[in-house]
């Protein structure tokens, strides 16, 4: 007689996915532009192209550090981090409630600065990015599968937080706006972008 092996699993794995996804969908979304999409897309992606390992909740701040040309998010702030930080300090970052991120800047950021260096080569791939996607369904559609888990849920809630807003502008069919890059460079400072 052949024996089976007994399936324990029972989808339930999926159970917990579901849930993350769930607790990850954006809430009050409101209209953007493309252009507005494009920028909330630009800086969100750099966020999610972070490594960290913890669940990120909408209204916590957190860090962002260059260490290596490596992105890095950190629940630590600079002051907390006394002389040992992770790397160089970026800015703040805070998850909105529809899903998209926000950031600020440091100040100390110049121009010729490695960080600088960095979200320039950064923008310029995100603008490569927005050019050939030609529209905003084929950019959102675009799976993140080399993501970490947590990344790929985020990830799962900024598409579908600005496919909403596109839609309910009136501007999903749009092409995705391609901010400028000198525009883009001069959210450096306090201004959150």
């Amino acid at each position: 007689m052949e024996q089976r092996s007994k399936n324990t699993h029972q989808g339930k794995g999926l159970v917990l996915v579901l849930q993350d996804l769930s607790s990850a969908a954006p809430f009050e979304l409101s209209a953007k532009s493309s252009d507005e999409a494009a920028q909330d897309y630009c800086w969100s992606a750099l966020v999610l192209s972070a490594a960290f390992g913890f669940r990120v909740v909408p209204g916590q701040s957190y860090y962002l550090y260059l260490q290596a040309s490596a992105w890095k998010l950190s629940l630590i702030s600079p002051d907390e981090w006394g002389h040992r930080l992770p790397g160089t300090y970026v800015g703040a970052c805070d998850l909105r409630i529809d899903m998209t991120w926000s950031l600020v800047f440091d100040k100390s950021i110049v121009e010729g600065s490695p960080v600088h260096d960095a979200l320039l080569q950064y923008l310029t791939g995100i603008r490569e990015q927005l050019l050939q996607s030609g529209s905003w369904e084929a950019l959102l559609r675009r799976g993140e599968r080399h993501l970490p888990y947590q990344q790929r849920v985020l990830t799962t809630a900024l598409a579908s937080s600005l496919r909403q807003s596109l839609a309910l502008s009136g501007q999903s069919g749009v092409p995705p706006g391609v901010p400028a890059l000198g525009h883009a460079m001069e959210a450096f400072g306090t201004a959150a972008v």
